[in-house]
């Protein structure tokens, strides 16, 4: 039984080591690719466009009619409050938030926007109600209130701002870029703009790189727009 015992624990020791291996290797491979990425710093865009920026992601808040809509919403509560209040704008005025996709440095900040709707593509649903997770290990369910879901090609009008949503998974079932107005095109985590070019994000957070690959070939071109917003690469005014 003794001998039994000791196999065991040593089996045991050798699976906690192999764990602890794969975790440190994880974080390490977590924090080079995202210190390669370049968000923007938090400014103004132009008079009625602004960008956020919290650790190595990007928001953009759009004023509306009555108050603005923002797109994505950082990483953490405090890091992304301290943020948006250089842009003299006050949470409780952002009356919308539309969502890439709800990966979690991207949702952090909901939580203190108390007026804002939120909304997602339907195919999002899937990843904040415990059914999928980007990991099997890593099912997240959602924690921020009441959320509306957008169908694919869908275009609505939020305090006044047209959004149009395109549907690109690859990264997430439910991904999406949003065409905000006619001139801003909000690509989240869907694509990395480069040289006038659309190219694949990087390929270790995409749950599948080869079905984004596919959902950016049927994206408008670049020079449909003034700006390009990525999430991790800051902004591109675009040049005609």
């Amino acid at each position: 039984m003794k001998k039994v015992t000791k196999v065991t624990l040593w089996v045991l020791a050798v699976l906690a080591s192999v764990l602890l291996i794969l975790l440190v290797f994880y974080y390490f491979s977590y924090r080079s690719a995202t210190r390669k990425m370049h968000p923007a710093e938090t400014a103004a865009v132009n008079d009625s466009v602004w960008v956020v920026k919290d650790k190595f992601v990007n928001a953009y808040i759009f004023k509306g009619r009555d108050g603005y809509l923002m797109v994505d919403a950082g990483i953490g509560r405090r890091n992304f409050k301290r943020e948006i209040k250089k842009t003299g704008i006050r949470p409780r005025d952002i009356t919308a938030i539309v969502l890439t996709h709800t990966d979690g440095d991207h949702i952090g900040g909901v939580a203190f926007c108390k007026n804002a709707a939120v909304y997602m593509h339907t195919d999002e649903k899937q990843m904040i109600d415990g059914t999928t997770g980007k990991t099997r290990y890593s099912k997240q369910v959602w924690k921020y209130g009441a959320y509306n879901l957008f169908e694919s090609n869908t275009t609505i009008y939020l305090d006044g701002i047209k959004v149009s949503v395109i549907h690109t998974p690859g990264h997430t079932p439910g991904s999406a870029c949003y065409i905000i107005g006619d001139d801003y095109f909000a690509t989240g985590d869907n694509l990395i703009y480069k040289d006038g070019e659309y190219l694949p994000f990087i390929e270790r957070f995409n749950m599948d790189t080869k079905q984004q690959l596919e959902s950016i070939k049927s994206l408008p071109s670049p020079e449909s727009f003034k700006y390009i917003l990525t999430s991790h690469y800051g902004y591109v005014k675009i040049e005609k």
